[in-house]
Order: C-alpha cells, then structure tokens, then sequence
C-alpha cells in the first residue's frame, strides 16, 4: 500500500471513530444520566420514607395528645354535670315547698278550730275577735288550697301525700 493510501485509510478510521465515538459518548451519557436519575429517585425516595416517618411519629404523638385532652375534657364536663345536678338539687330543695298530707290534714284542723273561735267570740258578742278570727280561717283556708295544689302538682309526691 501506498502512502497516501495509507493516509486514506487512516483518514478513514478516524472518520469512523469519531461517528462511533459520538455515538458511544451519547450512550455514556444517556445511561449516567440514567443512572443519576434512579440514584435521585432513590434519595427521594429515602427522604419522602424519613419523612413520612417523622409524619407518622409527630401524628402519634398528636393521637394521644388529643386523646388525653379529650378525658380530661370528659372528666370536666362529668364534674360539671355533677356541680350542675347539685345546684339544681339545692335549688329545688330552697324552692320546693316540704309538705305532706299531714300537713294539710293539721291547716285543715287550724281552720276548723278558727271557726268555731269565731262562732264562740260571736256569741259571746266579741265582734272585733270574730272578725279576726274569720280573716285567720279565711287565710289559713287559702294556705291549706295552696298547699293541696302543691302536694297534687308534684311529681314525687305519692298516692299517701297527695291529698
């Protein structure tokens, strides 16, 4: 072979390596960046793992944060709700009037008892004490009314103490 056909040869190979070098350093290139991509993915992977953890632990915590504030919520309103049937108790006991059929049985006697005053004071022509006598029974009267009103309109109060 010649010279220059060496020359030729040579001019030729090195054509040809530089396409397949190109086409090689392409491929080299495509894969690293393959490669770094999958690498990336996996370090995101890892970091989305850490913190999906980190979530999960602070997320616990919160559960039972708020499941401890929720009994002490429950044991406040348990303790309210005692406080408030206490109260409501004492009220109806100050405001709840403590009779019994005995009770009305005895203002019915009183009663009874003023009129016959009254009729003895008017025979005995002591009219300003008959008077009084009649306004007492006629009060006393009204209080026993008031009092069987009260004894039916009770709830708790039984067959014996109603009248």
């Amino acid at each position: 072979m010649q010279p220059h056909q060496q020359v030729l040869a040579m001019g030729i190979i090195w054509l040809a390596t530089l396409i397949v070098a190109s086409y090689l350093f392409s491929k080299a290139r495509s894969r690293a960046f393959s490669r770094g991509v999958e690498i990336g993915k996996e370090h995101h992977r890892a970091d989305l793992k850490l913190q999906l953890k980190t979530l999960r632990e602070e997320l616990d915590e919160a559960r039972v944060q708020t499941e401890a504030d929720q009994r002490r919520h429950h044991l406040a309103v348990a303790s309210l709700k005692r406080t408030i049937t206490e109260l409501e108790e004492r009220i109806m006991s100050y405001t709840g009037m403590p009779v019994t059929r005995a009770d009305y049985d005895k203002l019915l006697g009183t009663a009874e008892m003023l009129r016959l005053a009254q009729r003895t004071m008017s025979a005995l022509m002591a009219a300003p004490q008959a008077a009084r006598a009649a306004e007492q029974a006629t009060a006393i009267d009204n209080l026993a009314k008031r009092v069987h009103s009260h004894l039916r309109a009770t709830p708790a109060a039984t067959t014996e103490a109603a009248a």
